[in-house]
């Protein structure tokens, strides 16, 4: 068990175990403004009491046009510093590293938020439509990740996360499945990844040299070998860690597993992503039992572990893990009950 209650480092920051908590949106839980509720406040509240070393805050809105809901979290103004300060404390009380994950939803933004959505390039699946960006706001959004994460730090968290996965506006840069363009923003690598590499460009000149700048990206964009080179821009261009989940879709990357590997496509491709990089990689995807933990951590193929259901339905899942006492497993409802309210899941307290 010692290898999960091992401190490590992200840059200067030192992480008391190696066990984290993904950024999971708590839909219905936020205002329909934005602003942290007390709900929100609670929710952190318990699983920094239940003992992660690292807390990532859920997708956070850095325009006001790029949201999934009318009640997921806002970063774009300054008048949300004050709410977020109050989930920093929390975090922080129960000596809990806390980072907050920057995103915008690109093609995925409701409809109910904006009509006018916003990609790479045109896209029409027949069920969802989206335009291409223009230059100047492309360089727009990127000045608002800058403020969204100038934000953070004077909320008084411990880094920020750049989300590039899950089928959100980065993705859909790095993602030749869906990025056509033809200017600097389009075709090679180095280009599709480009918007991101200057966020993190800007943000680096902006911020305390201690705060951590992180990035989720996919393991399959559009391949396992792709993937391995991104990770390795975003290395050279300066990011502190690697949240390592799928990209804009869920294509399984073409990679045999080995018959002993106890988790998913998802995390062995992380611990390939590993292999190839010299920064701390956090893998993700269905992780919820302390062996596959283990498993991970005591053979070195990651840094840190994220374990997202698992702390959803037992807040003192490490604690658990620590004091080897019963853990309130997740009972893997399909669909599950966090993506529509997570008061409904029976876990909940």
């Amino acid at each position: 068990m010692n290898s999960i209650f091992t401190t490590k480092n992200i840059k200067n920051l030192k992480i008391k175990n190696r066990i984290v908590v993904p950024p999971m949106v708590c839909f219905s839980f936020g205002g329909q403004d934005g602003f942290v509720t007390e709900e929100n406040i609670h929710h952190y509240e318990g699983m920094a009491r239940g003992g992660s070393g690292l807390i990532i805050v859920e997708a956070t809105a850095v325009n006001k046009k790029g949201r999934l809901s009318k009640d997921q979290l806002g970063i774009w103004d300054d008048k949300y510093i004050d709410g977020l300060s109050k989930i920093v404390e929390v975090c922080h009380k129960n000596d809990s590293k806390v980072f907050i994950q920057l995103h915008h939803a690109g093609l995925r933004t409701s409809k109910s938020i904006n009509e006018d959505t916003i990609t790479s390039s045109d896209y029409d699946n027949g069920k969802v439509r989206a335009r291409t960006m223009t230059k100047d706001e492309i360089h727009s959004i990127q000045q608002d990740f800058l403020d969204g994460a100038i934000r953070a730090e004077k909320a008084g968290f411990d880094g920020i996360e750049i989300h590039g996965a899950h089928s959100y506006l980065l993705t859909q840069f790095f993602s030749s499945k869906v990025n056509k363009r033809t200017d600097e923003y389009g075709g090679s690598l180095e280009n599709r990844t480009r918007i991101a590499s200057e966020i993190i460009e800007n943000i680096e000149g902006k911020v305390n040299p201690n705060f951590i700048v992180g990035i989720r990206m996919g393991c399959n964009e559009n391949d396992l070998e792709t993937s391995i080179a991104m990770a390795k821009v975003f290395e050279d261009v300066g990011v502190d860690y690697l949240h390592v989940s799928t990209g804009f879709d869920n294509t399984p990357i073409n990679i045999e597993l080995p018959k002993d590997f106890p988790c998913n496509w998802i995390v062995y491709g992380g611990t390939k992503v590993k292999e190839n990089v010299t920064i701390p990689v956090i893998t993700v995807n269905s992780i919820k039992i302390k062996e596959q933990i283990k498993y991970l951590l005591d053979n070195d193929l990651v840094d840190f572990v994220a374990v997202g259901r698992g702390q959803l339905a037992d807040h003192d899942f490490v604690n658990h893990i620590r004091d080897e006492n019963y853990i309130d497993e997740c009972l893997s409802c399909s669909p599950c009950k966090w993506f529509s309210d997570g008061r409904n899941c029976p876990r909940y307290e």
